[in-house]
């Protein structure tokens, strides 16, 4: 559930990244696709690694805030949760269009989330209450973006990208599996019974709970996004289109 927004923001990252003299690839020109996708490929572990010259941290294995909801009756919390999988993530399309200022990316990945976990309420049509360990596995996560930017000028005459409005869509292709320990305060066959339940309905609560979980990763890394951006201005991150 929890990699797909932040997935989303983590292609923003690279999207600054790529072509940045801090990695050894070369620039393009931004309406070059297939140099842009190359460039976004190589970048990727290198970026998840973390840039500490320029103030990104780590962001994978990602360290998430703590997350807390209610939504559709179930009220639901994770802490120390731990997403690993983006470095893996595979860049599936660029198209950056300068003059309308908008940059649209296609990207898979396989990920996991795992941390501390309380529920109660319902989940779908089924009641549930635990208080555990989750663990969550996703595999090939195929979003699509759309960012729309503006530019703006330093005190030196330079200009910055900055991102001011995102679309997104994801879907869960080959399938999603969950693991909660003491489910039921350790009841067996009540928790036998809901893991059959959210592992046969994966594509359907993948969909309905991963926006609101993914609130808290999201904010993490675009805190890294903000940062870089403010530091590189886009002459020193491509060619002129």
């Amino acid at each position: 559930m929890m990699v797909f927004k932040s997935i989303v923001f983590f292609a923003l990252c690279i999207l600054g990244a790529v072509h940045s003299a801090v990695l050894p690839i070369e620039k393009c020109n931004l309406e070059d696709s297939a140099c842009m996708v190359a460039s976004f490929q190589k970048a990727v572990p290198v970026f998840m690694e973390g840039l500490p010259d320029l103030g990104i941290q780590v962001l994978d294995v990602l360290e998430m805030d703590p997350i807390q909801f209610d939504l559709s009756g179930l009220q639901f919390k994770l802490t120390d949760g731990r997403l690993k999988g983006l470095k893996g993530a595979i860049i599936d399309s660029v198209k950056w269009n300068p003059k309308k200022k908008k940059i649209a990316i296609e990207f898979h990945a396989n990920s996991t989330v795992k941390g501390h976990y309380t529920a109660g309420g319902r989940i779908l049509i089924l009641p549930i209450t635990g208080d555990g360990q989750i663990t969550m596995k996703l595999k090939h996560i195929a979003v699509k973006i759309t960012v729309d930017y503006e530019t703006e000028q330093d005190g030196e005459g330079k200009n910055h990208i900055v991102p001011k409005k995102l679309h997104f869509d994801f879907e869960v292709k080959d399938g999603a599996h969950f693991t909660l320990t003491n489910l039921f305060n350790g009841n067996k066959e009540l928790s036998d019974a809901m893991h059959l339940f959210l592992n046969d309905n994966w594509k359907q609560i993948s969909a309905e709970f991963g926006r609101p979980i993914m609130a808290s990763a999201a904010n993490s890394i675009y805190k890294n996004i903000i940062t870089f951006f403010k530091k590189m201005p886009i002459d020193d991150i491509s060619l002129s289109s």
